[in-house]
């Protein structure tokens, strides 16, 4: 296996810089759209401030979603323990009055989240998580990525034909400036067999600290089939973290 040479900017859009990077950080979920849409992701836990903005599309008079649009959608974290908010059930928007939710302040436990937005939903919508400066620093869990045809499709496993990013947020403890920097490593049968450097950025878009790295699997790497883990190991500022996930690779 090997670092891909030209980086896949699907995951993180525009990247700003690579290796160590001095900077405050915090979670950003940002998600947008005008119908239906799911996402998955990991949360370190804590203290964060949820919006949700739902309103008619622009779009021409004779649109019937430009006079009345439906919107709906529900936000649960999947586990350890399931639990989950409604962020609106099959509202009507036909004023241009829209449908907000905060910005509210919640207290959020870590684990594995997801947002569905229903198919039939035909409004403007948007979905914005962030932490907060109150928080300790951490890492979350950590994702691989399959990226090809132009898209980024979350997965537990790849074929030594896909070309794969593992990916996970962090934060800064109290929002503070500090040096980040890790490693990732794969591990086969209980033995680091593979370790890479791992990159540091910012999107741009959501304005999210991550840390990646994109690897490109070759035909020697057959030896690996099966079970793997993909571990980071990160130092942010004085203290070192670790985030893992599990991924099978097959021929």
């Amino acid at each position: 296996m090997r670092k891909l040479q030209r980086s896949a900017t699907i995951i993180v859009l525009a990247l700003l810089s690579v290796g160590a990077m001095r900077a405050h950080a915090e979670e950003v979920y940002f998600y947008q759209g005008e119908s239906g849409f799911s996402a998955s992701f990991f949360l370190i836990g804590g203290q964060y401030s949820l919006y949700v903005y739902a309103k008619r599309p622009v779009r021409g008079f004779s649109a019937p979603e430009a006079r009345s649009c439906i919107f709906g959608g529900n936000f649960a974290r999947v586990s350890p323990a399931p639990n989950a908010m409604s962020l609106g059930s099959g509202i009507t928007i036909s004023t241009i009055v829209p449908h907000k939710i905060g910005p509210t302040s919640l207290t959020m436990s870590a684990g594995l989240y997801r947002l569905y937005i229903p198919p039939l939903t035909t409004c403007e919508w948007k979905f914005v998580l962030n932490s907060t400066n109150q928080n300790a620093a951490g890492v979350a869990g950590l994702q691989m990525f399959k990226i090809g045809n132009g898209r980024a499709e979350l997965s537990s496993t790849a074929s030594l034909r896909d070309q794969v990013e593992f990916y996970a947020q962090y934060r800064t403890a109290n929002d503070a400036q500090v040096p980040v920097s890790g490693t990732l490593q794969i591990i086969n049968g209980g033995q680091v067999v593979q370790t890479f450097p791992l990159q540091v950025t910012r999107n741009q878009s959501s304005g999210a600290t991550v840390l990646y790295h994109d690897v490109h699997w070759e035909q020697s790497d057959t030896k690996y089939l099966g079970k793997n883990v993909a571990r980071f190991v990160v130092k942010i500022g004085s203290q070192e973290f670790t985030s893992t996930g599990e991924f099978t690779l097959t021929p």
